[in-house]
């Protein structure tokens, strides 16, 4: 009966059948927790949906389609720790899915499982069966790039992404071609992107600049801001003054005048960081005592300098970023929210 009211686009009195069937037997079978997810899904409560389905996968195992289902929703909701228990569950009864087995070591990396990462990459780069057209590939792909054949270029890079998960070009065409055709899974291939170049800053700045097109300011912010951390540990040397213009920019958008200046200032202190006094940092910090990348910068400044100074801006920063939690969703915003950003 419950079915019936589901299929007769009336789920909310399905309820009434299920609330009867659980009355007569107080653990029902998979089916029950089934009827229950698409009665939820059909009145719009998603996420009470997506839990009865995975009370119904508790119960039987062996429902694939539901679990990649879920592991899906939990990507696209960018929860990676989610995402990643039902793609292992997948993987568990279907070892040798490409897909699956990459899709585990982006989520991997997410979380910081770096070991992880690193073993699925290294047993979807042992299978050679395409190295010998690796070249050829690439041609074909830039050719359907420059032919502006936008559907041919993302099926084709999507299907061999799995065989060189490495391969940056790779990933430039799969880009190129999801925002030739406006693809609704552009974003997706910027994550991809930036996880697997986790060291580049230009792959934050670029999927960083799309949010921004998108209004999405917070989002942007913390990729720029994860970006100039990437900077300042892996490449300090580099000129920081596009990723700083960036994050002033979100600030900007996001209406917070007095982190603006404190970015403005940050520029001239980074550009001449050489000559740099520390009292002259020191003012400045306190002048903008609350900008993240002030206090960033200067745990940066401080390491090679006065080990007292750095610890006592680690311990600023953390303060700041307890302080400040909620509202900027530090915890939750953007794929790597379940990494440190501390120098």
């Amino acid at each position: 009966m419950a079915e019936d009211k589901i299929i007769q686009e009336t789920p909310a009195k399905a309820f009434d059948f299920l609330i009867k069937a659980k009355e007569l037997n107080p653990d029902p079978d998979y089916r029950y927790y089934n009827l229950s997810a698409e009665a939820y899904m059909k009145l719009g409560q998603v996420f009470d949906g997506i839990h009865a389905y995975e009370e119904s996968i508790k119960r039987k195992k062996d429902q694939l389609d539901l679990v990649l289902y879920i592991a899906d929703f939990y990507e696209k909701e960018k929860k990676p720790r989610e995402a990643l228990h039902y793609t292992k569950f997948y993987l568990e009864q279907k070892p040798n899915a490409k897909y699956r087995l990459y899709l585990a070591a982006i989520l991997s990396r997410q979380l910081g499982l770096e070991t992880d990462y690193e073993s699925y990459m290294n047993r979807l780069e042992s299978d050679k069966t395409f190295d010998s057209e690796k070249d050829a590939l690439q041609t074909s792909l830039l050719k359907n790039i420059k032919n502006r054949k936008w559907k041919e270029a993302d099926d084709l890079s999507l299907r061999y992404l799995v065989y060189f998960p490495r391969e940056e070009g790779m990933y430039e065409t799969l880009i190129l071609a999801r925002r030739g055709r406006n693809s609704e899974f552009l974003e997706q291939a910027y994550i991809w992107t930036f996880t697997v170049f986790l060291k580049e800053t230009r792959y934050f700045t670029r999927y960083g600049v799309f949010l921004q097109e998108k209004q999405r300011y917070l989002e942007a912010l913390s990729l720029f801001r994860r970006g100039f951390y990437n900077l300042l540990k892996y490449d300090p040397n580099s000129d920081a003054k596009e990723i700083l213009f960036l994050i002033r920019q979100s600030y900007a958008n996001l209406g917070k005048d007095r982190d603006t200046l404190a970015i403005d200032s940050l520029v001239k202190d980074f550009i001449n960081q050489k000559s740099l006094k520390a009292s002259e940092l020191e003012n400045h910090v306190a002048t903008y005592r609350k900008n993240r990348e002030y206090l960033l910068f200067s745990i940066y400044w401080f390491s090679t300098r006065d080990k007292e100074k750095t610890n006592e801006y680690r311990k600023r920063l953390r303060e700041r970023d307890l302080e400040f939690e909620e509202s900027e969703f530090l915890r939750v915003m953007g794929p790597f929210a379940a990494l440190p950003q501390e120098l």
